[in-house]
Parts: structure tokens; sequence; C-alpha cells
């Protein structure tokens, strides 16, 4: 019971605060550097789960993670509209690869959290996040000061 009441106060805490603070950090520095450290400290966070067997150091750290998902998450809420970014004749395509990305990454996020040990799922989410790293950092620059 208190496990839920834990991790519910993390996630909305983490989305109350997060959003705003991504918006706010989405229009004054731009998309790589942002999304990369973003991510990165989200990987490395859950590598330190992975590393530091403690409820405390645990929950916090889930914390951290879920606070880098809320600041990604304004991101993603904009890219999928960027005109600019993907351009006219793309956009279509390229919006709907952004949404069935983010629901596919929803269901299995879902997935891993209720059918695998936490141990493999916080692993299996570690390798998702190091790749989510790899792939902002083939992306181009974003001019996101005009959002």
């Amino acid at each position: 019971g208190n496990d839920f009441l834990v991790l519910s106060a993390v996630t909305g805490a983490t989305n109350v605060i997060g959003r705003p603070i991504g918006y706010f950090l989405c229009k004054r520095v731009k998309f790589l550097p942002l999304q990369s450290t973003i991510t990165a400290v989200m990987a490395m966070s859950y590598a330190l789960i992975l590393a530091i067997d403690d409820i405390i150091v645990t929950e916090v750290l889930m914390g951290v993670a879920k606070f880098c998902y809320s600041l990604q998450a304004v991101e993603l809420a904009i890219l999928q509209y960027d005109v600019e970014y993907f351009g006219m004749a793309r956009l279509e395509l390229a919006s709907g690869i952004v949404v069935a990305s983010g629901m596919i990454g929803s269901v299995v996020g879902t997935s891993l959290a209720a059918f695998l040990s936490p141990f493999t799922a916080v692993m299996a989410t570690l390798a998702i996040a190091c790749a989510e790293c790899v792939t902002i950092c083939l992306m181009k620059e974003r001019n996101a000061f005009n959002v």
C-alpha cells in the first residue's frame, strides 16, 4: 500500500514540476544538448539503481528518472507538430512515427513493470534509455526558440 502511495507522489510531483521546467528549458537551451543531457541523466539513474541496492536510493533515482521523462515530454509534444523541423511534405509521416513511438513506449514500459522482475525491468529500461540517447545524438539540431 505505501509503495503505491510513494510511487504516485513521485510521479505526480515530477510531472507538476518537470513539465513547466521542461517548457522553460526548451525555449532557452538548444535541442541536442538539452535532450541528450536529460537522457544521459535518466540512463545514469537506472544504472545507479542497478548498482546500489538501497530502497531510499532507488526511490530518489526513480524520481530523478521520472523528472527527466517529464522534461522530455514537453519537447515530444512540441516536436510532433514542428513543420520547420520535419518539413511540410514529411510532417504527417513524422508526426505519426513520433506518436506511435510514444504509444509503443508506453505499452512496453507498462509491460516491463507488470510482467518482469524489478531488476530485469530496470535493466531493459536502461537499455532503452541508452538507445534513446544514441538516437537523439543522431538527430539534427532543431530551432526550439520560436516555440
